[in-house]
C-alpha cells in the first residue's frame, strides 16, 4: 500500500520546494543541444538527479539505504556529461582538427605487394606485407578521458574541471557490481555532490564558448 495522500504530498513538496525550477527549467539548461529529443532527455536526467537528492534528504537515508540514492545520482550526472560531450564533438565540432585527430589511429593494413608465387618466412612464420596508415577509430572505442581532454583542447571544458568530470564518469562504471567489488570503491555523498557541482560551470562554459565562436 502507498502512504497516505497527506504524507505523499508532504514528501513531494519537500522534494520540489528548493529546486530552482520545474522539469522545463532543467531542460532549458541544455541550450547547447539542438536535438530536441536529446535535450529533453538530458533535462529529465538532471531533474531526476536533483529530485532524488531531495528525496534522500527527506527520508534521512543513512548507511546502506543511502547507497542507491548516491549511485543513481552519479549515474545520471556521468550520463549527462557523456551525452553532452559526445553531441558537441560529433555534431558541432565534427570537422575540428582535434576531433579528427581524436578518432584517428595508426593500424596495419594488409596489401598484396608480393607476387602470388612469392613466399617470405621469418623464424618459421609466414611474413605478410602491410601498410602502417591512419585508420578511423570507432567513437565507442575512444576512452572517455580522451574525449574530455579533446574538449579541453578545443576550449569548451575548463581544464581545472576536467579531472573531476572524468572521476564522476569512472564512478559510474561501478554500476557493475563485480567492478565495484574488485576496485573496493564505495560511492560517497561527496561523489554525488561533485557530479552536481560541476554541472553548472560545465554548461556555462559551453554556452559562453559557443556564443564566442558563432
Amino acid at each position: 500500500m502507498s502512504l497516505e495522500k497527506e504524507l505523499r504530498d508532504q514528501i513531494q513538496s519537500y522534494c520540489t520546494k528548493d529546486l530552482p525550477g520545474d522539469l522545463d527549467w532543467h531542460i532549458q539548461k541544455f541550450a547547447c543541444i539542438d536535438n530536441m529529443e536529446l535535450k529533453e532527455r538530458l533535462g529529465r536526467a538532471f531533474y531526476s538527479a536533483r529530485y532524488m537528492s531531495k528525496l534522500m534528504e527527506a527520508l534521512y537515508a543513512k548507511d546502506n539505504e543511502l547507497h542507491p540514492f548516491l549511485k543513481f545520482q552519479v549515474m545520471q550526472y556521468a550520463s549527462i556529461y557523456e551525452a553532452v560531450i559526445s553531441y558537441l564533438l560529433w555534431d558541432k565540432f565534427t570537422e575540428h582538427p582535434e576531433v579528427i585527430a581524436l578518432q584517428t589511429h595508426k593500424a596495419y593494413k594488409p596489401v598484396s605487394a608480393l607476387g602470388a608465387s612469392t613466399s617470405v618466412t621469418y623464424d618459421g612464420e609466414q611474413v605478410y606485407t602491410c601498410l602502417y596508415k591512419d585508420s578511423k577509430t570507432p567513437k565507442n572505442s575512444i576512452p572517455f578521458s580522451d574525449k574530455v581532454d579533446c574538449c579541453v583542447r578545443i576550449g569548451f571544458i575548463e581544464e581545472k574541471y576536467a579531472e573531476d568530470i572524468k572521476k564522476v564518469y569512472m564512478l559510474r562504471n561501478l554500476a557493475h557490481i563485480e567492478t565495484e567489488a574488485k576496485k573496493q570503491i564505495e560511492i560517497e555523498i561527496e561523489h554525488s555532490k561533485l557530479g552536481y557541482w560541476r554541472i553548472q560551470p560545465f554548461l556555462e562554459k559551453i554556452d559562453s564558448f559557443l556564443n564566442e565562436t558563432e
